[in-house]
């Protein structure tokens, strides 16, 4: 029984504290600062809530389920360092990159 429960109670408190942690969504300081960028920035072109008008750019709720994680990441980086299609280079930074990612990363997949 010793054994039992010395092998599922470090097993369980790491479940528990998996449910604990967070990736800041929507609420997160980080979230929300990429949301105000993303208006700021792109919402010319790119509809920031709601589907893309015909001819528009793809919509912030489709690219986020496109790109997750990592790539995510790179492409934002790679968007902002040399532009893509229309879009000139952005040069925004690291961390601005950070937080639209951050904000994607929050949203709903369809």
């Amino acid at each position: 029984m010793r054994l039992i429960t010395a092998a599922v109670l470090p097993c369980a408190l790491a479940l528990a504290l998996a449910g604990c942690a967070t990736t800041g969504g929507e609420d997160g300081p980080s979230a929300a600062r990429g949301r105000l960028l993303a208006e700021a920035q792109c919402g010319t072109c790119h509809a920031v809530t709601g589907e893309a008008q015909p001819g528009q750019a793809p919509s912030f709720s489709s690219l986020a389920a496109r790109y997750r994680a990592h790539s995510l990441r790179a492409r934002l980086t790679e968007i902002d360092e040399t532009g893509h299609f229309n879009m000139p280079p952005l040069k925004m930074g690291d961390a601005d990159v950070e937080d639209i990612a951050a904000w994607l990363d929050s949203l709903p997949l369809p």
